[in-house]
């Protein structure tokens, strides 16, 4: 029995359409972003919302940058011992740059009651794990996304007092104190 050996134009041109799949996928929410997210500050029912810089989009995403660096680099290793063609390689790079321009582009985010909105989706609550309490505000927040795997992390960026009342609020809506705020607000 002969094996038949995969092509490497095949496997380069499935693994790139399935990067080229991912950027779309981003494009998209990156530009439903806006609309999920339409005014900034205090929002009703005690809610907030708030933009990123490119600044704080960079420290957000750095690992995911990283990663995405070596994901460009390690391919063009491979390449001749693979004979994969240049042109797949020179399109894969290209994908994961305009992956890496749309992790720096600006966000929005809010919290509700009920959700948060990150990155041009809206996650409800319990699908979300509890924020640990004892995590000191840095330059980004990590949520974790229930059912994700290794796609559960969640940053989220901004400015360190905007990040402060957002940790304030994803507790409060973690732990059923919602009432509070608003009552709060009210007096």
């Amino acid at each position: 029995m002969t094996l038949v050996e995969p092509s490497p134009i095949l496997i380069g041109s499935l693994i790139t359409t399935a990067v080229g799949l991912i950027v779309v996928y981003d494009l998209l929410h990156l530009y439903k972003n806006k609309k999920t997210v339409p005014k900034l500050g205090k929002l009703p029912m005690g809610g907030f919302a708030w933009s990123s810089t490119v600044e704080q989009e960079l420290f957000r995403n750095g690992p995911n940058i990283l990663t995405l660096i070596t994901m460009a680099i390690l391919p063009w290793i491979l390449a001749s011992p693979t004979s994969t063609p240049f042109w797949i390689l020179i399109i894969f790079d290209l994908l994961l740059l305009l992956l890496v321009i749309t992790m720096l582009l600006p966000k929005r985010y809010a919290i509700t009651k009920t959700s948060i909105y990150a990155d041009g989706q809206r996650l409800d609550w319990p699908a979300i794990k509890e924020l640990d309490v004892e995590e000191t505000i840095s330059r980004r927040i990590v949520l974790h996304r229930e059912g994700w795997w290794i796609f559960a992390p969640l940053p989220l960026g901004g400015s360190k007092e905007e990040l402060s009342i957002a940790r304030e609020l994803i507790i409060r809506a973690q732990n059923n104190e919602w009432l509070e705020i608003i009552n709060q607000e009210e007096e």
